[in-house]
Formats: C-alpha cells, sequence, structure tokens
C-alpha cells in the first residue's frame, strides 16, 4: 500500500484507487475481477441440489435416525450426497445400484448399524423390498447385556436428485425376540416411486428393550445406538 503526499486524487486512475482514511491519504491497485471457473459454478449448483435432496430424503427417513436433527448427521448426508456428484452436472450422472459415500454413511459415530447387525440386508430393484436372510438373534445381533427385545426399523425414502421433490416414503418395524430362536426370511415391500434421474435410499435401525413391570424400557446408549444408510441408488 502507497501513501500519497502533497497532492491527493480521489478515485480511479489507470488501475490505481485513491482514497482517504482516517485523515490520511492512500493508493492501491485495483483488484483484477475474477471470474468464476465452469467447475466452480457446477460445484455451487451442486451444493444446493445436495442440500434440498438431502433435506428431502432425511424428512422420510427420520423414524430410522436415533436424533433426527443432529447438525453433524445433517450435514454429513448432505456433504455425501454432494461429494458423490462432485463436479459432473446433473444430467451427466449415470444410474448406479451404489451411490459412493452415501450408500455405507452411518447416522451415528459408534459402530455402524451392519457392525451389530450381522445379517445381510439387500433392497430388490422392481418392487422396492428389502430382503432379510433367515437369522438367530443372539448369533448374528450384538445386543446390550439385558436385551431381551429388539425392535428393527427400516425406512425407504426417495426424492428427484434435480429439484428435491419428494416421491414418498415407508417404514417398516419388525420386533425381534433376543433369544436363539430361527427368525424366518422375510421382504417387507416399500411403496416408493421410483423415476428417471430419482435417488432412492434405504436406512435402518435398532433400538434394544428390556422389560420393566408390564411395558419395554428402550436402552438408550450412545454407544449401543447403531443406525445408518444400508442401500443407496440412483435411476
Amino acid at each position: 500500500m502507497a501513501t500519497v503526499t502533497d497532492v491527493f486524487v480521489s478515485g480511479l486512475v489507470g488501475n490505481l484507487i485513491f482514497y482517504r482514511r482516517m485523515g490520511k491519504s492512500y493508493a492501491r491497485i485495483k483488484r483484477a475481477h475474477l471470474k468464476q471457473t465452469s467447475a466452480t459454478r457446477t460445484r455451487g449448483l451442486n451444493f444446493g441440489v445436495a442440500s434440498r435432496a438431502g433435506k428431502a430424503l432425511r424428512g422420510g427417513l427420520r423414524a430410522a435416525m436415533p436424533v433426527p436433527t443432529d447438525r453433524d448427521m445433517q450435514n454429513r448426508f448432505s456433504g455425501s450426497i454432494a461429494k458423490w456428484i462432485g463436479q459432473t452436472t446433473i444430467d451427466e450422472l449415470q444410474p448406479t445400484n451404489e451411490v459412493p459415500f452415501l450408500s455405507t454413511l452411518a447416522f451415528t459415530k459408534e459402530q455402524s448399524f451392519s457392525g451389530r447387525f450381522k445379517v445381510p440386508l439387500m433392497l430388490q430393484e422392481n418392487i422396492i423390498a428389502v430382503g432379510i436372510d433367515a437369522f438367530v438373534p443372539t448369533l448374528q445381533i450384538s445386543a446390550l447385556a439385558g436385551t431381551s427385545l429388539i425392535t428393527l426399523i427400516i425406512s425407504v425414502a426417495g426424492c428427484q436428485l434435480k429439484t428435491g421433490e419428494p416421491l414418498g416414503n415407508e417404514t417398516h418395524t419388525i420386533e425381534i425376540p433376543y433369544n436363539n430362536t430361527l427368525i424366518p426370511a422375510q421382504m417387507p415391500e416399500f411403496h416408493v416411486a421410483t423415476s428417471t434421474g430419482s435417488l432412492t435410499v434405504a436406512a435402518a435401525r435398532l433400538i434394544y428393550k428390556k422389560p420393566a413391570y408390564d411395558t419395554w424400557i428402550d436402552m438408550n446408549k450412545e454407544a449401543f445406538m447403531p443406525a445408518g444408510v444400508i442401500d443407496a441408488r440412483y435411476w
């Protein structure tokens, strides 16, 4: 920064700007206009797309989220969509059965859902159904001491990626006695619309319970609140 003495000129002269500050006269070089690159503009637009889609999907997956209002989780959810899109324009995105970053997103920071529930879950494309293999609870679910019942919550939600328009959501709840009895295979169906350019996400959560008098009490413990995305695909 240069200090002007004797003569003071106010305003722009060439690429110099002359001005006064706190009773003194100064001159500085005018900064060149910084133009946004195409990649920067695309990234900015995609961030907005990810935010809208994330909000729409989270609204339909609330039942599978231990703390739906957790801002860190919300940011990670939308951020995973933004990472997947990257600098690609929405119209150039290709359909995929496994959306990177989003397909493995955990809603809680402790052990993941798949780490506690060691039973394969698979989203069936044609009818939007989640296939659950037969399993023995005490052998394939890690639980808190004293657990007698486990609630499995599965939610599916969809939205049009480009606009964030919700395409529906549905939740199924399955009560699982925590013992060594074989639970038969199941395939709950979800009535969620899909179309070209839509994003469908399935999420699941476990709630551990113990008996108390004539009811069941949730055993809320941070390390035992497994929940997260189990499938995400772009049509």
